[in-house]
């Protein structure tokens, strides 16, 4: 199996802190930022855009929205209709969520779609990544 990439808002602390969460037990699952410049990139090459949403790269297939959030609880061991709550949950708010927490629209794109060559070629690098960043360095005047 292929190291899985889940891509998420990094520029919210709770969330970085969350993904760190969930994330920080699985050796086969690395968190990268959305905004990150490698990221953009991917997007770029596998949706024709750069759409803003939870992703979450697995194999040769790509998870976005609700069912990036099925298949990270499902990783967490939780309960079935656990997981298919909080999968209905996140598809009925997330749009409200993400403009009221990140200050804009969560991309109104959900499933599972095949990893395209153009954007495999991005991921590479990306692979091979193994932490994230959980608090942003704070500058230090002199």
């Amino acid at each position: 199996m292929k190291q899985s990439l889940l891509v998420y808002d990094g520029s919210n602390p709770l969330f970085r802190v969350a993904v760190t969460a969930a994330t920080r037990r699985s050796d086969d699952v690395v968190a990268v930022r959305w905004d990150s410049d490698p990221i953009q990139a991917f997007l770029e090459a596998q949706f024709d855009g750069r759409p803003f949403a939870f992703i979450l790269i697995e194999d040769d297939s790509v998870h976005v929205g609700a069912e990036t959030v099925g298949r990270v609880l499902d990783r967490l061991g939780l309960a079935d209709s656990l997981v298919d709550g909080l999968k209905r949950s996140y598809a009925a708010w997330g749009a409200s969520v993400g403009r009221l927490i990140h200050g804009r629209t969560v991309a109104d794109l959900d499933g599972t779609f095949p990893l395209s060559a153009a954007a495999a070629a991005h991921l590479t690098d990306l692979r091979q990544v193994r932490e994230i960043p959980v608090e942003e360095a704070s500058a230090e005047e002199p």
